[in-house]
Order: structure tokens, then sequence, then C-alpha cells
């Protein structure tokens, strides 16, 4: 028994390599400065977001751009969409080719979203295999300083009982206090033993608010077995061997061929719980590990965000909510939040905070960069037709004097006009209704309709003759 704790004394936490992804470098060491790991996922993922942030931007600018060609474009489009009623492919091929004429960007409105889309997936697998390592490092950690424990007071009393009773204490308090010479004492005087001697440490556990452990999902139910993972703030055998996963196969890969016998032999059932199991069985405290907040705020933030895009489109006329653009938007908003919330159930606490952060600082940020949008369309206008903002002029039908949009050839834009002149050359009386209803609205971002401000349809059927 003695021989084999002496193995097993062997220290094997600095045998368990770490990843070494760039996402998994950046959070683990170049990020390393902020101790607490939940705020250090926090920070990350606002600096990783204003990073990228200038790639939102050009996809909301390039995104405005298409929509102002749709909107200009949606007379002709109409025409040939009644022109070719009954072969959709010729009216698509027609639709792609005046868009392409019009400047209309296919691919640049979608490259950011692509490399969004990128660095979402890496960042999944990469925080998964953050949580496997340090879930299984905190044990064998736990497991190096349980045996140095067990072999000093096993040398000094002999008695295997108090050994592990003593060992099993170091194993509590290095998790949730982590030792220091005061709580050394307390627990010499608890068991009365001058045995043992160990460093001082920072607790092993990695909580975040309501959440005990970062590294197992926010979710109540404690099922080891379960799809979505284990809701255990401390992880019973079956929960363990979910949350790592294959990366104990990965350490048997590169581990020292001289320690592979003693790695293989703390990771078993037994050997588990003789080493955690004052954690585990510990009723002094809920051992339920979170709430499904985390999980219920993705979904939230994701409808949110779908509501938001629907709205902004829909106001901008690119999207008809009734026809298929709109029905696979309405599509999109019931299977985006049932994939991020498979996301959230499924992955540790930290993926499920970093989409949190994400999805917030998106939010805003898109609402930032509609509102810088706005104003260089607002300026832009301004710059090319010279019309003021909100200006109106009043039509009086067939006899007003048609505009000429040429850039500063309108400067006195927004003024009255006067009432139109009669052949006999009194002044002509014009009904306030029929005024106020052939007001339009001269807005500066796009090219006016001459057909509205004339306040009759200039078209090639209803021209007089």
């Amino acid at each position: 028994m003695v021989v084999l704790n002496l193995l097993n004394a062997q220290a094997l936490a600095p045998a368990i390599i770490a990843p070494s992804g760039m996402w998994a470098s950046l959070i683990m060491k170049v990020f390393g400065f902020i101790a607490n790991y939940g705020w250090r996922i926090v920070v990350f993922t606002l600096i990783l977001k204003l990073v990228i942030s200038p790639l939102d931007f050009y996809q909301r600018y390039k995104m405005n751009k298409n929509q102002k060609i749709t909107e200009r474009l949606k007379p002709t489009m109409d025409k040939l969409r009644k022109q070719y009623a009954g072969d959709e492919k010729a009216f698509s091929q027609k639709q792609m080719e005046l868009n392409r004429k019009e400047g209309y960007s296919y691919f640049s409105a979608c490259l950011p979203m692509i490399i969004t889309l990128v660095v979402f997936i890496t960042m999944f697998t990469s925080m998964r295999t953050v949580s496997q390592y340090m879930t299984l490092d905190q044990y064998v950690t736990l497991h190096d300083q349980y045996s140095i424990v067990y072999e000093q007071v096993m040398e000094e009393t002999g008695d295997e009982t108090k050994a592990h009773d003593v060992g099993q204490e170091v194993v509590y308090q290095l998790y949730y206090n982590g030792m220091n010479d005061d709580i050394m004492t307390e627990i010499k005087e608890k068991y009365n033993v001058t045995a043992p001697s160990i460093d001082n440490s920072e607790p092993i556990n990695e909580s975040w608010g309501w959440i005990k452990n970062v590294w197992s999902p926010d979710v109540p139910w404690k099922s080891g077995n379960s799809f979505f993972g284990s809701g255990r703030a401390v992880l019973d055998w079956a929960s363990f061997k979910n949350a790592i996963g294959k990366y104990d196969e990965k350490v048997l890969e590169k581990i020292d061929e001289s320690k592979v016998e003693s790695f293989n032999h703390i990771m078993t059932d037994s050997e588990y719980n003789k080493v955690m199991g004052k954690l585990i069985n510990d009723s002094s405290r809920d051992m339920t590990n979170g709430y499904l907040i985390l999980p219920l705020l993705v979904v939230l933030l994701s409808v949110g965000s779908q509501l938001l895009s629907m709205f902004q489109q829909k106001k901008a006329g690119q999207v008809d909510v009734k026809g298929g653009a709109g029905m696979s938007m309405k599509i999109m908003m019931f299977i985006m939040p049932v994939m991020m919330a498979f996301f959230a159930l499924q992955s540790a606490s930290i993926f499920s905070l970093y989409m949190v952060t994400n999805s917030a600082v998106t939010l805003v940020l898109n609402l930032v960069f509609t509102g810088i949008i706005k104003l260089i369309d607002k300026r832009r206008g301004a710059k090319n037709y010279g019309i003021a903002t909100g200006s109106s002029r009043i039509t009086y039908g067939e006899n007003s004097p048609i505009i000429h949009y040429v850039k500063g050839a309108n400067p006195d834009a927004g003024k009255k006009e006067p009432a139109a002149i009669g052949n006999n050359g009194a002044s002509a009386k014009v009904d306030r209704k029929k005024q106020k209803q052939q007001r339009t609205a001269v807005v500066r971002d796009g090219r006016p309709d001459p057909n509205e401000l004339m306040g009759y349809d200039m078209s090639d059927n209803n021209k007089k003759k």
C-alpha cells in the first residue's frame, strides 16, 4: 500500500499539457493577468468584439448600400416580376444582372458574416478543449496534494484511516479556500498530527457570480449521463468522465512513459472517489451549479437581435414580410435561438458567458452602426442634391414646375411654391385638403422620384398626350 501511494505521489499535474491553439493561448496566457476565469472571458470577448467591429461595420454599410439599390430598383423589379411571372429562373437571372449592373454587392456583405461564423465555431471548439483540460488538471492537482499529504501522515502515524481523512480534508480546503498557514494549523489541530506540510495556494475551484463551477454548464440538473451535461458544482465520476471527453487520451499520447502507469491508476472510479469523496458527498453546500440564467439570456438576446434586424430591413423596404425573404427571416428567428440554446446547455458556462457577452455587445454596436450609417447617408444626400432635411414642396398637379435634380441646382428646396397662376392672370384657389394630400417629402438619402413630386403618374401608360 505504501509503495503504491509513493508511486502515486509523483507530481502528475505538470504532465497535463495545456491546449496550444490560438484562442486557448490568448485565454490562458495573454489574459492570464485576470485571475477569475469568468471575468477573463468577459474582458477577452469585449476586446475581441471591438477588434473585429470594423468588419461588422463594413457589413452593415454594405447591407445598407444594397438596401438603397433595392429601393431604387423596386419599380423595375416589379415590372420584371410581372413580365417573367411564369419563369422564376429567367426572373432571377434578370434580377442578378440588373443588381450587378447597379453595383449590388453579394459577397462583400457576406464575407464579414462568414468570418464571424468561423470565429464562433473555432471559439466553441477551443473553449470546450480548455474546459476539458481545466477539469482534468484540477483533479490531477488535487490528487497530487492528496498523495503527498497521505504519505506524510502515514510516515508520522502509520494510520491509513487518519492519513486518508487528512488527505480529503486538505483536498476540500484546497478546492474551496486554497491553502495558507492558518488553515494548515487548523487541520493539524483537528486531527492531532504534526504533518502535513504543503505550500500555500489559491483556491482551485473557479466560480463566477451564481455559477459555482465555470467548467460545468449553467443548468440545475445533476445527472452525469445527461446529453446536455451535468449541472453539479462538484462532479461525480460519471460527470467528470463526461466533462473531460477524450482529453485523457491526448495526455497519454504525450506524457512521459515513466508516468503512464501512475496516470492510468488515478483515472479510475475508485481512485477518483477516494480523493474527491468529501467534496462529492458534502451536504452542507448546494451542489447545483446553475439555474439556466445564461442559456435564457442567450436565447433572449438572439431573439432580440433577430427582431431588430427584421425591423431595420422591413423599415428600409428591403424585405417583404409576406414574401419568401420574410418567411426565411421568420424561420431563422426560430432556428437561431434554438441553436444558441443547444450550445449553451451543452457547453461549459464560460462559453455561455462568451455568447451572452458577444450578443449583448453586438446588439449595442448594431444600434450604434445604424446611427452612424444614417448620418453618413444624411450628409451624402445633402452634398449630392442640395435638398434641406425634411423639406417638402407643394405640388398642384400637371401645372407644377418640374424640379431638375442636379448637384447644387435646387438651392431653394424647402420653400413653399407660390399658388399656380391661371390663364386670366388671377391666382387660382387651391383646396387645402387637396394641397395637403399632394404634399410630398423630399428625402435626401436617395434620388427623389419625379413622379411622386409631380403628384401624378408619369409612366409611359399614363402620360398626357
